[in-house]
């Protein structure tokens, strides 16, 4: 297999109708008019059924994560919110209670002195009145001191972090179990745009297959079209073409001549290579995608 797919990827793809090697894969503009049987106008209406339902579920998935980033940033707001008024409360009420301790302080000092004169003078009621004052401020001051104790004392919520969105999980969130795993284990898949388009095109030519989704089968052929986890055969040493070798004829873009039997011709219509283009593929890696799966028996 490894061979077979290194052959597809070397190949060089021609938009005109420069003479091709026999080793090449040429890419022309196919007939557009339909042919007796229909075929034509079948095809391309299967492709602009896919292209339209990938549009759809590009849409669709884009405006979910839209709207989770939003509910999770809100989220995220309201819980620094709740962080700020608590922490203002704590502070307002340590404030509240250190003032008060320097009230009572202050007014203990008062009524020490008064009852200093009132012992001068003799005057034994007042200074009674006073000492009861002050065991009565002492109670409170010892409260007070407990409670400032405790507010400074108490653990303090740790400030939630500002709200940063994870396109990688946003998508995953919106998964099954299996193929959250799959995207967080292959996240340039959720982050380029252009690897996302591909991604969704997979997954639209495995149901097209009939393959049922989150099975092997189904991450199978989606590592085989996106060419996931495939490693690079070994660099064999180019073999230079004989000179002697005649180049060989032209292919027209209407199939004619003796080039029309080669092989390695894919023809692209013009709804192929809008598909590509919405897939942010080249003509060239979508018709090398299209002769490995009309290899693979996948497409006719």
């Amino acid at each position: 297999m490894e061979n077979e797919d290194k052959s597809l990827e070397d190949v060089d793809i021609v938009l005109n109708d420069e003479a091709p090697a026999s080793d090449e894969v040429i890419v022309e503009e196919a007939d557009e008019k339909p042919s007796p049987e229909g075929k034509a106008d079948g095809v391309d209406d299967t492709l602009e059924s896919l292209r339209q339902q990938l549009e759809d579920e590009r849409r669709t998935l884009e405006a979910e994560r839209k709207a989770r980033v939003e509910a999770e940033r809100l989220a995220n707001e309201e819980r620094r919110n709740a962080f700020h008024a608590q922490s203002e409360v704590h502070d307002s009420n340590l404030h509240l209670v250190t003032n008060a301790i320097e009230t009572v302080v202050q007014a203990n000092a008062m009524l020490k002195a008064n009852y200093r004169d009132a012992m001068a003078a003799g005057d034994y009621d007042a200074a009674a009145e006073i000492q009861s004052e002050m065991s009565s401020n002492a109670a409170k001051l010892l409260q007070l001191e407990q409670g400032k104790q405790a507010l400074e004392s108490a653990p303090r919520t740790e400030a939630p972090k500002p709200y940063v969105s994870d396109p990688v999980e946003a998508l995953a969130s919106q998964l099954s179990p299996r193929s959250a795993d799959w995207v967080r284990r292959n996240p340039q898949f959720a982050t380029d745009q252009r690897l996302y388009s591909k991604m969704l095109a997979a997954h639209n030519l495995a149901v097209a297959d009939g393959i049922a989704p989150d099975t092997d089968d189904y991450f199978a052929s989606i590592e085989d079209t996106l060419r996931v986890g495939r490693r690079a055969a070994p660099e064999e040493p180019k073999v230079q073409p004989r000179k002697s070798s005649p180049p060989a004829a032209p292919v027209s873009r209407s199939g004619t001549g003796t080039g029309g039997s080669n092989p390695n011709v894919v023809r692209l219509t013009a709804a192929e290579r809008e598909m590509a283009s919405m897939m942010g593929m080249t003509p060239q890696e979508y018709a090398i995608n299209k002769k490995a799966l009309q290899k693979e028996g996948k497409l006719h």
